[in-house]
């Protein structure tokens, strides 16, 4: 599988963990608090990370991959922070994506770097 494809399909996967974390806040919280509000954040900020990756993986330029790139890795390093408070499998989930994510978008650079 190519890695433009790979990073489509995990960046895909990236929005509908975050728009299901959204989805749960009204379930998670019953009144709008400070959690609620960060809660939503969490997840919006999630939905971010993978429509920057969907869009910027269908763009040539190099500055953009590196971009994606730091994205990834400050995604990938975010879930790892989450999982020292909540060890749980969605917290694997969104690692795990972010850090192929970010591996697909090093590749994509390097591999634009060859041929150019």
């Amino acid at each position: 599988m190519r890695s433009q494809t790979l990073a489509m399909v995990l960046a895909i996967v990236g929005g509908l963990l975050g728009l299901v974390h959204v989805a749960f806040t009204p379930l998670a919280y019953a009144d709008w608090t400070l959690e609620a509000l960060w809660f939503v954040g969490s997840g919006l900020g999630i939905v971010v990370a993978a429509a920057a990756n969907f869009v910027g993986f269908q763009s040539s330029e190099m500055g953009r991959q590196w971009i994606l790139t730091a994205i990834n890795l400050a995604m990938g390093c975010f879930f790892a922070a989450a999982w020292l408070v909540l060890p749980g499998p969605q917290v694997i989930v969104g690692g795990l994506v972010f850090l192929g994510l970010a591996i697909c978008s090093w590749a994509a650079r390097r591999t634009k770097a060859v041929t150019s």
